[in-house]
């Protein structure tokens, strides 16, 4: 016997094999149980203590992975012994410190190290982000200037978790003049559409549980499901939407947890998926009980009249979960999104909200509020589509003017991005990397897909420059693809075997 008093609780809601294991966890790390002692048998301890054998097995299976004891083929179980204290000191090795999720994929990371080259003069196609410019800094200025003194004081205060009222009632009036009904229990205000991806991929799937996911999508889509684990099933997007009839297939065979897309405006392609399209997405979404996540941040951003309609216009059951933000648009810096959802949903997210963030900065809810309420962030939108616009045609006119035929330019239909398709035998990557010799950053596609079905594209976001800078950029990026075919041709003419 080694002397130490276990106490089992058989009224308590702990379980058996929760007390067992604190209980004997304490002793070891208080050395009330000396290292190197024999712990009685799982046989021995379960007949002792009146437990189910699988108890004791369990309890001390959940020790030996703390690293507090081991077991000795034909001996029994031991109290590890301590590592003796080395005498010189080691510096920390970070990197084998980090937890898998805390690293970057490898197309992550090889981009991550290819933009570290960049020169001074690169133009920026690659980014996702607006160029922020003076009209953003004159509406920034104006509203506060017209801050009160109360005002400035509720932003030094903790945030409501919920989100600001003022900013989700202005929303709310905001999404129901497009057609949604919905009321302030329906929106949890997020720290940009990062949080609300990141608290609903963790909330509706557990590591090893399916989701499905469009493909190509947002990277960061594809990262966050990386670090959570999920078994993920891509299904082909292009310009129509998602291969519903690929969606149909896994959604018989597979518990699916749910779908993420991006309804308008698609990144990466800048696609709008049509009406007929979303109507039949939402009914599948009903019919096997799979709620859709329709991220919608670049929605605000079309240039065709009328304006797509979200996949929640279409929801008549509550399976669709909107998210959106007014990043995209005004200034990413503000970090304002949000999403829609049925109220029991939205309760259950207020929790992980305030284990995460506390809440969006009130500084930030409240300039975002005042440009809503004050009708400027709309005159704002109107004058930022216009220059969009132009952006656009002037981008879609480079393309023609100076891109080779044999490359496919997909405009976008709605927000930042132009989806170039190459011909098979160019590979994204040694576009993205001679351009940037070239001093153009463009995004290579494998970055966007799960799979190798991004390899022969690049995405462009002509929004995210100086309308100045667009035709240049697309120079380069031309003078990038003849250098890249002409070094693709020198190595098909070059044969190289080990003999």
């Amino acid at each position: 016997m080694i002397g130490l008093k276990i106490v089992i609780d058989r009224n308590s809601e702990v379980p058996f094999f929760k007390q067992l294991v604190d209980q004997l966890r304490t002793a070891v790390i208080r050395r009330e149980i000396p290292e190197g002692t024999r712990l009685p048998s799982e046989r021995e301890l379960s007949k002792l203590l009146r437990l189910n054998r699988s108890v004791v097995v369990k309890a001390y299976n959940e020790l030996k992975l703390d690293g507090l004891l081991v077991s000795k083929t034909g001996s029994g179980t031991y109290v590890i012994s301590a590592h003796p204290q080395k005498k010189e000191f080691d510096m920390i090795s970070w990197g084998e410190q980090l937890n898998s999720w805390a690293t970057l994929p490898a197309g992550s990371a090889r981009w991550v190290n290819l933009l570290k080259s960049l020169s001074d003069g690169c133009i920026r196609l690659d980014t996702g982000v607006p160029h922020v410019g003076a009209d953003q800094v004159d509406l920034m200025k104006e509203i506060l200037g017209n801050l009160t003194d109360e005002e400035l004081i509720t932003t030094l205060n903790y945030p409501s978790l919920r989100g600001h009222p003022e900013l989700i009632k202005y929303l709310c009036l905001r999404m129901n003049s497009s057609g949604l009904h919905i009321n302030s229990r329906n929106m949890l205000i997020t720290v940009g559409t990062e949080e609300a991806i990141y608290l609903l991929f963790s909330a509706l799937a557990r590591p090893g549980e399916t989701i499905v996911i469009e493909n190509p999508t947002y990277v960061n889509v594809i990262n966050i499901s990386r670090m959570f684990q999920h078994r993920v099933i891509p299904v082909e997007r292009n310009s129509e939407g998602l291969n519903l009839s690929t969606l149909e297939n896994v959604l018989n065979r597979s518990r699916v947890k749910f779908i993420y897309t991006m309804s308008c405006s698609h990144n990466p392609t800048g696609a709008n998926m049509p009406e007929r399209k979303k109507e039949a997405l939402v009914k599948l979404s009903e019919q096997y009980s799979v709620p859709i996540i329709d991220d919608t941040v670049f929605s605000e951003i079309q240039y065709d009249l009328p304006a797509p309609k979200s996949l929640k216009y279409y929801d008549t059951h509550n399976c669709v979960i909107e998210i959106g933000g007014i990043s995209k648009a005004y200034a990413p810096g503000l970090r304002i999104g949000w999403i829609i959802a049925d109220e029991a949903l939205i309760e259950r997210l207020i929790e992980p909200v305030r284990m995460i963030s506390l809440g969006v900065p009130n500084f930030s809810q409240l300039v975002a509020a005042k440009m809503l309420s004050t009708g400027e962030y709309d005159a704002f939108l109107k004058r930022y589509l216009e220059l969009c616009l132009k952006k656009r045609e002037t981008t879609k006119r480079a393309c023609y003017r100076h891109l080779p035929g044999y490359i496919r330019v997909n405009e976008a239909q709605g927000g930042n991005f132009f989806w170039l398709e190459l011909p098979g035998s160019m590979d994204g990557w040694k576009l993205a990397e001679e351009g940037i010799e070239q001093g153009v950053a463009v995004a290579p596609g494998s970055l966007f897909t799960f799979d190798s079905s991004g390899r022969s594209f690049v995405r462009l976001n002509p929004l995210g420059v100086p309308h100045d800078q667009i035709e240049e950029g697309i120079s380069r990026l031309s003078r990038a693809i003849e250098s890249n075919s002409k070094r693709d041709n020198r190595e098909e003419g070059t044969v190289s075997v080990v003999v």
